[in-house]
């Protein structure tokens, strides 16, 4: 974060997870929210490569792009097979090119750590705009989730308290003020 931030964004209050502590903003920053396109941004890429295929599937097997999607979906069909061997190439590029949940949710959690992320690393809390994917990919998942669902919260906006109760495990554990 730029060294202007702390008079941009005078947080009020925390958010505490595991040894970890991030500003509630109640919105995402226009670094993270432009990191978060970039990040969406290949996945898109990747879609819409996978639907030319299957639009140029359906032109050569004369089937709709639908069941060229589906069959491109489909795992183990004798006609899947058949499909790898013509395809092989396209579907390994499409294969490299995508993108998964988890990796996605990593990305996402790096960014935001490194623009909101801090930690108490002797006396003081400490920015963590060094943090790296590495140190993402070494988190226990449940605290990676944990974070993930704290940038949703900053940018879906945070769960109401005093919902029913079948809505608690939405609710977002107490902040630090």
């Amino acid at each position: 974060m730029s060294k202007y931030a702390s008079i941009l964004f005078t947080p009020n209050e925390y958010h505490s997870i595991g040894p970890f502590r991030f500003p509630i903003y109640k919105d995402l920053t226009p670094g993270e929210s432009k990191g978060i396109e970039e990040i969406t941004r290949k996945q898109s890429k990747t879609t819409f490569k996978s639907i030319k295929l299957a639009q140029q599937i359906a032109k050569d097997k004369e089937i709709t792009t639908k069941e060229a999607i589906d069959l491109m979906g489909s795992i183990g069909d004798d006609d899947k097979e058949n499909l790898a061997l013509d395809y092989a190439e396209q579907l390994e590029q499409l294969q490299g090119d995508n993108v998964g949940a988890v990796e996605q949710q990593c990305e996402f959690v790096t960014l935001v750590m490194r623009y909101r992320g801090e930690a108490k690393l002797k006396k003081s809390w400490d920015k963590l705009s060094d943090w790296s994917m590495d140190d993402t990919e070494a988190m226990p998942t449940k605290l990676l989730e944990e974070v993930f669902q704290f940038i949703l919260w900053e940018r879906d906006g945070w769960p109401e308290v005093g919902k029913p109760e079948e809505d608690q495990a939405l609710l977002p554990p107490q902040t630090i003020s």
